[in-house]
């Protein structure tokens, strides 16, 4: 059951970044990553991102976790705002807004055991005792599937599928209102990503956590999501219940991205294959006559 007021507020977000190169002496062009953007996460709920590479999900992902300043906008937890056109934001905040990504492996320190990992946001937060962090530390490891005597191996010692669930622990370690999930998946065979999914969904049931669930696999974010937000150059051109999104999408872009979910039958697979072609040439030709 999701809450009534907004968690998160994002708001009429730009992002700009100047590109390398040019003549000397003269303004580098600069490119323009987010473009007045608005999303927001009520508490318990799953938002879904969703667009193709360079569409610009990650650098909102990076603004939503004050990672990157933005040059115009508000972000908003709770109401209050949190100042993003700063290089930092409070260690409170870092607390309330976690994040998880794609290459957990790479995520996760290497010469530290799983327990040391677990433990590492607790003791930085220092509001437990030894004993507590300890109960705490294994109350995670439980909770994302794993087990006791894992506490002592190191990261390499498991699957790509086990190392996301560490990580996904880790994020949860502080008890956070929202976690940023970029990618979470998509580097995952497709039933261990079905696993990570149901994972991810028990503990949002179990601990009203909220989602901004970040993908380029439209079919994996409808799986998840209670509301889903379609991004391309940098825009949110279409955003609604997750279901309506996919049922009945309104913007070409999502109706091509819909096209693009692989099928196992090798004629429905050719249907869409052909679907897709005469779908990337309207839209092709709406973005000519609309420039």
């Amino acid at each position: 059951m999701t809450g009534t007021k907004d968690l998160l507020e994002v708001s009429d977000v730009d992002v700009t970044f100047a590109l390398r190169g040019g003549l000397p002496g003269r303004p580098k062009a600069r490119h323009q990553a987010l473009s007045g953007v608005s999303l927001s996460i009520r508490p318990g709920q799953t938002v879904g991102l969703v667009g193709e590479s360079g569409s610009g999900k990650s650098t909102l992902a990076r603004v939503v976790l004050g990672l990157q300043p933005c040059d115009r906008g508000r972000v908003r937890l709770h109401g209050q705002d949190v100042d993003v056109a700063r290089p930092t934001v409070p260690r409170s905040f870092r607390r309330r807004v976690q994040a998880v990504f794609q290459d957990p492996y790479g995520s996760l320190n290497p010469t530290m055991t799983v327990a040391q990992l677990l433990a590492e946001p607790l003791r930085l937060a220092d509001t437990l005792s030894t004993r507590e962090r300890w109960d705490r530390v294994v109350e995670l490891v439980e909770l994302v599937g794993l087990a006791r005597g894992h506490l002592e191996r190191y990261p390499y010692q498991f699957s790509g599928g086990q190392q996301q669930r560490i990580a996904i622990a880790r994020a949860l370690a502080c008890a956070p209102e929202l976690i940023v999930l970029d990618e979470p998946v998509s580097a995952l065979d497709v039933s261990i990503q079905s696993q990570v999914i149901d994972l991810l969904e028990q503990i949002q049931a179990s601990t009203g956590v909220s989602y901004l669930f970040i993908a380029h696999d439209l079919a994996v974010v409808r799986h998840i999501s209670h509301r889903i937000a379609v991004m391309y150059r940098g825009r949110i051109v279409e955003e609604g219940p997750a279901d309506e999104v996919c049922d009945d999408p309104r913007h070409p872009y999502t109706r091509l991205l819909l096209a693009s979910i692989l099928d196992a039958d090798p004629a429905a697979s050719a249907g869409r294959r052909e679907l897709r072609r005469s779908l990337a040439r309207a839209f092709a030709d709406s973005l000519g006559s609309s420039s």
